[in-house]
C-alpha cells in the first residue's frame, strides 16, 4: 500500500530529525507517485504519520509532490472508473504487464519496471533514491 509503510525500525525516528529523514520523505512521494498509478490508492499506517503535512512541510518539494500526484489522482478517476467497470464486465485487467498490450514486441518480455494503467497510460515509476530520471522502453 502506498504511504511507506514499513517494518523497518530506521524510519522510527525520521520525524525526529534522524539523517534518514530526506530519504523517508522522498519515499513517501515515490509511493504517491507509483499509488495514484494503482487500483486502491490509500495511505496506511498511523506511526510515522501518513497525513502530508506530517511528512514535510508545505513548502517542501516532497509536499507538493505529494499534493500534485494526489490531485492527479483525482483528475483521473473518471478514467479509473471505467476500467473498473471493465474489470468486471469484459474481466479486464487494469494494471497490465507490456506483454499484455504489446505481445508481438519481443523486447516487452522481461521488462518488469514498466506496465500499462489501462490501455491509454504507461506507468514507469522512478524506484531509486535521489533518482530525477530514468530509462524507459516505449
Amino acid at each position: 500500500d502506498i504511504g511507506g509503510f514499513c517494518v523497518e525500525g530506521r524510519y522510527e525516528r525520521a520525524r525526529q530529525g534522524s539523517p534518514d529523514m530526506e530519504e523517508w520523505r522522498e519515499l513517501n512521494a515515490r509511493w504517491f507517485q507509483f499509488g495514484a498509478f494503482c487500483p486502491l490508492f490509500r495511505s496506511h499506517g498511523q506511526y510515522p504519520y501518513r497525513e502530508l503535512f506530517n511528512i514535510a512541510p508545505e513548502t517542501h518539494p516532497v509536499y507538493k509532490t505529494m499534493v500534485q500526484y494526489n490531485k492527479l489522482r483525482y483528475r483521473l478517476m473518471p478514467y479509473i472508473y471505467t476500467l473498473a467497470g471493465k474489470t468486471w464486465s469484459e474481466d479486464y485487467t487494469i494494471m497490465r504487464g507490456l506483454i499484455m498490450d504489446f505481445a508481438e514486441d519481443e523486447n516487452v518480455i522481461n521488462i518488469s519496471d514498466q506496465y500499462m494503467f489501462g490501455s491509454a497510460l504507461m506507468v514507469c515509476p522512478v524506484y531509486e533514491y535521489k533518482a530525477r530520471k530514468r530509462d524507459v522502453y516505449l
